[in-house]
């Protein structure tokens, strides 16, 4: 079976060079780190997730506020959320994954089963937006900079 993804993506330049300095730490000094930075991006991610569960809950798209059950936090150094799998959210029992998109951006082909016309964005692309006004990216990267000062890498 044929698995598509897509996404929506905030950029935090020259983060994925940072990390990689994590990479000239000792073992154990390196999975401490790695816990840390971890726990700073699931914070963030977790702000996002919020986010993303009330702009579905007030989107035109009836299905949105289903789709959005299936939002998960995501474990890494950088803050993810994934929205859509497998779970049953549809009316007739639809994978997320199935809706996830329709719910965001409106029919791509007719009938139209989300009862919004097409757009660029019902909920997931203005969560994001506010999401990145917010400060939870600040926060994120002054942990990220805090960790770095004091396992001397800044």
């Amino acid at each position: 079976m044929a698995r598509t993804t897509g996404g929506l993506s905030v950029e935090l330049d020259g983060l994925v060079e940072t990390l990689q300095a994590t990479r000239g730490l000792e073992r154990e000094l390196r999975s401490g780190a790695n816990a840390e930075l971890r726990q700073a991006a699931k914070s963030c991610a977790q702000v996002l997730a919020g986010h993303l569960a009330r702009s579905a809950a007030s989107s035109a798209v009836p299905v949105a506020a289903r789709v959005a059950r299936s939002i998960r936090v995501k474990s890494d150094r950088i803050p993810v959320i994934s929205i859509g799998g497998a779970r049953r959210v549809g009316r007739d029992g639809a994978p997320a994954g199935s809706l996830v998109w329709g719910s965001e951006q409106g029919p791509k082909s007719s009938p139209n089963r989300f009862g919004v016309p097409p757009s660029s964005g019902y909920w997931i692309a203005p969560a994001v937006a506010r999401f990145q006004a917010g400060d939870s990216i600040a926060i994120y990267k002054r942990a990220v900079a805090d960790l770095f000062r004091r396992y001397k890498l800044l």
